[in-house]
């Protein structure tokens, strides 16, 4: 059994990888330009030790390994200080050595912490990361079956979201938009000069052009669409969906911030189009990302403030059924935890302050 590293042979590690996502099944969280695009967000990378497992001539195992150095933990393996996807193998055996590798490499670099999450789209019933000493931290989100009748998956939706679809749809001023080879470099632009203005409006530090390049990249391979709603010819709103063949996942959105603009559904009536488009792409399940949460402590580590809660009422307007998301922590120092366990204190604490 060897273990390939990025940074030792990259090369051979692209092609194992590549032939691993080949063979074995797994989703678009795992295509080499979705984990370049997860690695732009990291202002804080340290090192990327990602690798893979080669046995007999054959890729039986990945896993994507970014360190960063963390505000208040020392190094930890995580993306944006978040959760990174979790590794996969072809059997238990080749799952169980990639985490005592991860352990070595843990106490090699004195790591504090790990945070994994399953996809979403994995059809797990059981956290498989507790297996291997981690916490579990699962949240929610919420999916669309897609296989589902377009009139059922209309059925579901809010009553009021349908007045509100309908009302766009009856006005001609407005279209949609989908990404091809012929409009993909408008649509991007256009929904980066909406994002920057939504970032500097919010007093947020804007994404580097590099994030920005990555995720058009994306729409390259193949592995992103834009839909953008048009207002008399002119493009007023743009979403992101990243995606494979089988799931696609609702990324972001930014839109025209003109007063114009600020009250109508026209997100309603995007993504009502953008799910009925996939269905017809024969795609099988649509997710709604995150926040798809249902309260504003959902569990440890789990919390959510007004604006993402009111998202998550949104998302479930549209049909989505709330899912558990799988994630969890592995903490190699104790500090972590317990500054943890402290938040979560205060998150109870102030929750009932205000009732």
């Amino acid at each position: 059994m060897n273990f390939i590293f990025k940074h030792e042979d990259t090369p051979t590690f692209e092609r194992l990888w590549n032939e691993y996502l080949s063979t074995y099944r797994s989703d678009f969280h795992y295509a080499l330009a979705r984990i370049e695009y997860a690695l732009a967000y990291s202002s804080r990378l340290h090192m990327d030790q990602s690798f893979v497992v080669e046995e007999n001539n054959r890729c039986v195992g990945i896993c994507f390994l970014p360190i960063e150095t963390s505000m208040h933990d020392g190094l930890s393996v995580s993306i944006a200080e978040g959760y990174a996807i979790a590794p996969l193998a072809c059997s238990r055996k080749y799952e169980e050595a990639i985490f005592e590798k991860i352990d070595a490499l843990c106490a090699l670099f004195n790591i504090s912490l790990v945070k994994f999450k399953l996809s979403a789209f994995e059809d797990a019933r059981f956290n498989r990361l507790r297996l291997y000493g981690f916490i579990d931290t699962t949240s929610t989100t919420g999916t669309l079956d897609l296989q589902t009748s377009k009139e059922e998956l209309w059925t579901n939706l809010r009553k009021r979201y349908k007045s509100f679809i309908n009302s766009v749809i009856k006005d001609d001023a407005f279209s949609i938009l989908y990404s091809d080879h012929s409009n993909a470099q408008t649509l991007h632009q256009t929904y980066v000069a909406f994002h920057k203005i939504h970032m500097q409006n919010a007093g947020k530090i804007p994404k580097s052009d590099e994030i920005y390049r990555k995720q058009f990249a994306l729409i390259e391979n193949r592995l992103a669409t834009v839909i953008a709603v048009c207002y008399q010819d002119s493009i007023v709103m743009a979403n992101y969906f990243f995606h494979d063949t089988r799931n696609v996942i609702y990324a972001s959105s930014a839109y025209d911030t003109r007063e114009l603009f600020h009250h109508l559904p026209l997100n309603h009536y995007l993504l009502w189009h953008a799910i009925v488009y996939f269905k017809e792409q024969n795609f099988t399940t649509f997710g709604f990302g995150e926040p798809c949460i249902l309260n504003a402590i959902n569990g440890f580590a789990d919390y959510a403030d007004e604006k993402e809660l009111n998202i998550s009422h949104f998302k479930r307007g549209m049909g989505a059924q709330t899912v558990s998301h799988m994630q969890a922590i592995k903490f190699y120092h104790y500090e972590p935890l317990i500054r943890l366990i402290d938040q979560f204190k205060l998150e109870v604490t102030n929750a009932f302050c205000k009732h």
